[in-house]
């Protein structure tokens, strides 16, 4: 179902509207000094996408805020989940009055990478080392820009305590395609037919978006 369908011909005030509710619960609830934010959503598809940036130099003021440099990622990587939760729930709004289903996902970003490199080093799954090489391929060039966040997190990754390794009791087995609970073989799904393929019809995605806490807020439609 079209995107204007649902929401008619104000989509974009519709849009405008829905990012500044969510600027203003980010603002209350992320505590960091400057990020960005941008909302998009697409026609046609009824997708759209938020996304909150930050520099790394900032990410490392906000972290210093609570003393732990662990405890600040998992605080502030809160604080950015709840922020996306309430935008997931005020975006499917509009939708519901009209009778549209919507679809959200989540993903983690750069502080949900960060926890899963303590993680893997916890598990001795990778050395400190490769946990800093990881890193500093998800930076980027801004890892050279923060060389104090980088020096915290190394030092934080030697200091995080490991898991106690576990000793296997049983050689391993090869893995069969068995179903243990009822010792059947798993049925192989069937392939389902092919539908014809229809062209999409055109559609608008309209974006909007502010580049630092305090900039100018921007919109922009394109048509598809």
């Amino acid at each position: 179902m079209a995107y204007r369908a649902c929401l008619g011909a104000n989509s974009e005030s519709i849009l405008t509207r829905l990012f500044d509710e969510w600027e203003d619960h980010v603002s209350r609830t992320l505590e960091l000094p400057d990020y960005s934010l941008a909302l998009e959503v697409e026609e046609g598809s009824v997708k759209g996408a938020g996304r909150i940036a930050v520099v790394l130099g900032t990410l490392y003021l906000g972290i210093g805020n609570y003393g732990d440099f662990i405890q600040g990622i998992q605080t502030i990587r809160s604080q950015v989940s709840s922020v996306g939760d309430y935008l997931a729930e005020q975006a499917g709004s509009p939708f519901k009055a009209s009778g549209c289903e919507t679809k959200v996902r989540k993903r983690s970003g750069s502080l949900g990478q960060l926890q899963r490199l303590f993680a893997k080093v916890q598990r001795r799954e990778i050395t400190t080392e490769e946990a800093m090489l990881e890193a500093e391929a998800l930076f980027g060039d801004e890892a050279a820009d923060a060389p104090g966040f980088m020096y915290e997190l190394q030092k934080s990754l030697e200091q995080t305590p490991l898991f106690h390794q576990q000793l296997p009791l049983l050689p391993d087995v090869a893995e069969q395609d068995m179903d243990f609970a009822t010792g059947e073989k798993k049925r192989k799904p069937r392939p389902s037919p092919s539908l014809p393929i229809t062209p999409l019809p055109q559609h608008l995605r309209v974006e909007v978006w502010r580049d630092s806490k305090n900039g100018q807020r921007k919109v922009r439609v394109i048509q598809l």
